[in-house]
């Protein structure tokens, strides 16, 4: 929107603008003239949410969120149903049973409230509602009519919750209780009964929660005691602690035998090793006769199998008996391998080798059966033990995970009984930690009038109403009264725009040559302007390079016919001929104007030549007293150029008396309503469009507007005619 334009506007109706804002101070006036005095009263609590006190179990003063969120309940608590009634049934009693009430009634007020019940049974039913802390309920008959006699006292809830503000003090550790009031001391008497009322309601109510609370906690720490100890009993019974101990045993002895059955191994290797070596040597030896002694071999081998025996009786019962037996047998076998050998020193020497030999291979065979047999001894042992400490193995695990459930049961058990030995604590001190430290005390002064505020506010907002309702309405006006506004909507090329000018009882000639008389300076620039914007006009006729011209608009009202003449009589003074041609067959105000002879229909243009065509035109048309300017009417009708003009017409030929005339002006009727000035279009240089700056664009002239956008290079331009002299220079 153009704000030169919008700001023209509100200038305009400046009038309006101010005269709307009087008027809603006036009234604001009048309406708070009579406005009673206020008196404010005020008390201050303390809370002790935010304060450090040493003597709490739990330090609260860290969650700033949870300080929020509890100073939030208060308030809420505060002004919510349970106290504002308890606060109402007090201000009533006081005022029935006090000699100096707060409302005083008048004789029809007290008729209508004891109608239905009498004044002491209402004090007595007040009274029993104050101790039992009851809310009164619509639906029974004795509290309706209990609500019927505070609402004529005006102590219900909405009338005391509009003037009672309960709010938290600048972040700090403060609840202020404010009260606004006709009375001073009823102001003083709210805040102070409402602190009272608050601190009873509260009380009990935490009381009762705190005793609900105890019985939870002490529930679920008996419960938590009792799943303890079934937890204790059932890890007893797996022996969890003398098993860890055996297994622990068992491990060490493992290793120890382990360490044996390497060494036993590492034994067992070599003499595998030196049998393979003896037994290569004997096979040598036996490829050479020999000569043994067959009663020796025999005493030898069975003292080596008596002494095999013994071992493995050893090993089997692991006796000392045994192992005395074994190292007999063991000296007597050995005793008698020497004396077999020194028996045969004489002997050639294969004979004693083979004989070595053999006594050799036959110790290494008991000592490989030996060392086999304790081997398999050994490795026996080891897994009955391994197989021992996996069962005490699986018994510890299983014992852990009862142990583990144990300790999880005893921490349950210990937080419960935290929580609850906390609560019973809370629950033995005082339920209620609020303080007053200002109690409402009457005002001595009222509260500063907000009178002038108020009127202010009203004249105000009535200006800013009124404002907004003259931009809206301006914002709904699609008129096209100044240049920009026309350039947004219409998007057509303007040669020239025509401030408003009216001609009622004036001559367009006079205001062309500047001889009409002004009446005042207004009047005289409308003037002035008038005429250069038909200069200006002229000079982009003149410089266009085109000859005759179609005047047509959109709808009728433009103002084509008068700019038509305007410009003529411009023209004559710059001394150029103008033909004036009527062919608005709908609406020829054009013929009946200028009085012209409306002869458009019947004219037949000669054939033989030029001079003859103009002589002919000029004989049909009229001059209009100038000697430079000359028109041709029409009749009209409810016709079109192609319905009504000869096969051979005049408008054929309108080159041929360019020869002649300097320029030819055609009019046409509106594109909205009929298709005159699409058939004319194809006789004429250009066509020129007018609009009038007060006309509203709407879908239909934009279909007309795309008309001239069509017509490319013949097109001139378009004219925004009754353009406000105001809005003349707004771009």
């Amino acid at each position: 929107m153009d704000f030169v334009y919008l700001f023209r506007i509100l200038m305009k109706r400046k009038w309006i603008i101010i005269g709307s804002a009087i008027i809603a101070a006036a009234v604001a006036y009048i309406l708070t003239l009579n406005q009673p005095k206020k008196y404010r009263s005020t008390a201050q609590v303390a809370t002790g949410y935010t304060t450090y006190d040493p003597m709490k179990l739990v330090n609260e003063n860290a969650d700033y969120y949870q300080q929020d969120t509890k100073f939030n309940n208060v308030i809420v608590t505060f002004t919510s149903p349970p106290v504002i009634n308890l606060l109402s049934y007090n201000l009533i009693l006081h005022d029935l049973t006090q000699p100096d009430p707060f409302h005083k009634l008048t004789d029809e007020e007290k008729a209508l409230a004891f109608k239905n019940i009498t004044k002491d049974s209402a004090i007595k039913a007040f009274r029993e509602k104050v101790r039992t802390m009851s809310i009164l309920s619509p639906s029974v008959a004795e509290d309706k009519k209990l609500m019927n006699l505070l609402n004529l006292y005006q102590y219900d809830y909405t009338t005391l919750t509009k003037n009672l503000n309960v709010s938290r003090f600048q972040r700090t550790d403060y609840l202020n209780i404010d009260y606004v009031s006709t009375d001073p001391n009823l102001s003083a008497f709210v805040v102070n009964t409402a602190y009272d009322e608050f601190i009873r309601y509260y009380g009990t109510s935490r009381g009762r929660t705190a005793a609900e609370s105890i019985d939870t906690l002490r529930s679920i720490m008996e419960k938590k005691k009792q799943i303890l100890d079934q937890k204790n009993e059932l890890l007893q019974r797996t022996g969890y602690g003398s098993s860890e101990i055996q297994s622990t045993g068992d491990l060490d002895v493992i290793a120890n035998l382990e360490s044996e059955l390497t060494n036993e191994r590492s034994k067992l290797t070599t003499f595998q090793a030196n049998l393979r070596k003896v037994n290569q040597r004997l096979a040598d030896l036996n490829k050479a006769p020999s000569e043994t002694s067959s009663s020796d071999n025999d005493e030898v081998i069975q003292l080596r199998t008596a002494m095999n025996s013994a071992y493995n009786d050893y090993l089997r019962t692991n006796d000392q008996a045994d192992y005395k037996k074994y190292n007999a047998l063991k000296a007597k076998y050995q005793q008698k391998v020497l004396s077999s050998r020194s028996g045969s020193v004489t002997a050639k020497d294969p004979v004693s080798e083979k004989i070595d030999l053999q006594s050799q291979k036959t110790d290494l065979e008991i000592d490989i059966q030996s060392s086999s047999s304790f081997i398999s001894s050994l490795q026996s042992k080891i897994n009955s033990l391994k197989g021992s400490v996996t069962s005490a193995a699986s018994s510890t695990a299983a014992g852990e995970s009862l142990k583990k459930d144990v300790d999880f049961a005893n921490k349950e058990y210990l937080e419960a009984q935290q929580r609850y030995n906390a609560a019973t604590d809370i629950g033995g001190a005082s339920l209620v930690n609020f303080r007053v430290i200002v109690p409402g005390q009457p005002a001595i002064s009222p509260e500063p009038s907000k009178r002038a505020l108020i009127i202010a506010l009203a004249a105000i907002a009535a200006l800013l109403t009124t404002i907004g309702i003259i931009i809206f309405l301006t914002y709904l006006d699609t008129s096209i009264r100044t240049p920009t506004i026309f350039s947004k909507n219409v998007n057509l090329k303007m040669i020239s725009l025509v401030n408003f000018m009216n001609l009622k009882n004036k001559s367009i000639t006079d205001v062309i040559s500047n001889k009409l008389i002004a009446t005042d300076e207004a009047e005289h620039k409308r003037n002035n302007i008038f005429r250069e914007s038909i200069r200006k006009l002229r000079y982009e006729i003149e410089t266009s390079g085109k000859k005759i011209f179609l005047f047509t608009s959109t709808k009728k009202g433009q103002g084509k016919t008068t700019l038509i003449q305007a410009l003529a009589y411009s023209m004559s003074l710059s001394k150029k001929k103008v033909l004036i041609i009527d062919t608005n067959f709908c609406n020829n105000d054009l013929t009946v104007q200028l009085n012209a002879e409306p002869v458009l229909e019947k004219i037949v243009p000669y054939k033989s030549d030029n001079k003859a065509l103009i002589e002919q035109v000029k004989v049909f048309s009229k001059d209009l007293g100038l000697g430079t300017v000359y028109a041709i009417g029409s009749e009209g009708g409810d016709y079109t150029p192609s319905e009504i003009l000869p096969r051979e017409n005049l408008l054929q030929h309108l080159q041929l008396l360019t020869s002649d005339f300097d320029y030819i002006f055609l009019e046409g009727p509106p594109l909205n309503d009929f298709s005159d000035s699409k058939e004319l279009a194809q006789y004429v240089d250009g066509v020129i469009a007018v609009f009038s700056a007060q006309e509203v664009i709407k879908q239909i002239d934009k279909q007309s507007i795309s008309f001239f956008k069509e017509l490319n290079g013949k097109f001139t331009g378009s004219i925004l005619n009754m353009v406000d002299l105001k809005n003349i220079n707004v771009v």
